[in-house]
């Protein structure tokens, strides 16, 4: 039962849209699949703030929302999401332990309900790829403990070279298997980008899947057309 995992190069880089996007992608083909959004955050510009217990009782963030009504399987809230928190800030300091309440076992569970209910699952990480979940385990030590090959999301943007190759190479080099590579254009105005595009193509050690432009509403638009290179993900969910 297979379980693929959206990383990205950071925060506000597109995973969501991206996730949407397989999702309508994969679904095409008639294969069936659900996302799944472990750890889902408010808005990015909170400041660190030490969780109370509603913080991560809302069921109203944006990114499950969007991979809710992304999924073509009608779902609830908490059937794909396991913690929503209110206050952005309060994963990124799990290694500090504070934040105590954030169980992997749950995480495990949850991840193993879809699979068996549903099949295949792409599964949304929150921030970067080693962002912790708690004091011991970053997502990445998730992913590889549950054997979960990685789509990384690159945010074409300034920079993007830098964060992009240091999240391939971190992926690669802690044993992960890269599939491949999605762009999303988050700056219209970006000048080299079909440059910027060929530079992390022959640098990445994977195949580009597609480019998402810079859109308005993307979480309304189909966003099937703009993932040119769907090979690999059939590949890995058919086997």
């Amino acid at each position: 039962m297979p379980a693929l995992f959206i990383a990205g190069t950071d925060t506000n880089v597109g995973k969501t849209i991206v996730t949407r996007a397989l999702l309508q992608t994969i679904s095409q083909y008639e294969v069936p699949i659900i996302g799944y959004k472990p750890i889902a955050c408010g808005g990015d510009d909170s400041l660190p703030t030490e969780p109370n217990q509603d913080d991560y009782a809302c069921e109203d963030n944006k990114d499950v929302l969007i991979i809710q009504n992304s999924c073509i399987h009608p779902v609830h809230y908490r059937e794909i999401n396991s913690y929503s928190f209110i206050h952005s800030s309060t994963p990124v300091f799990a290694a500090l332990d504070a934040v105590r309440h954030i169980s992997v076992d749950k995480l495990n569970k949850d991840l193993e309900r879809l699979q068996q209910k549903y099949t295949n699952v792409l599964v949304e990480g929150t921030y970067g790829w080693l962002t912790p979940i708690n004091k011991e385990l970053s997502f990445a030590d998730w992913v590889r403990k549950n054997r979960m090959p990685v789509v990384l999301v690159v945010g074409i943007k300034e920079g993007c070279v830098n964060h992009a190759l240091l999240t391939a190479y971190a992926i690669q080099e802690q044993g992960g298997t890269l599939i491949g590579w999605v762009a999303n254009r988050i700056n219209p105005g970006l000048r080299h980008y079909s440059e910027l595009i060929e530079l992390l193509s022959r640098r990445i050690d994977a195949p580009l899947l597609g480019q998402i432009p810079y859109l308005g509403q993307p979480d309304k638009k189909n966003l099937a057309e703009y993932i040119q290179n769907p090979d690999p993900l059939l590949h890995y969910f058919s086997k």
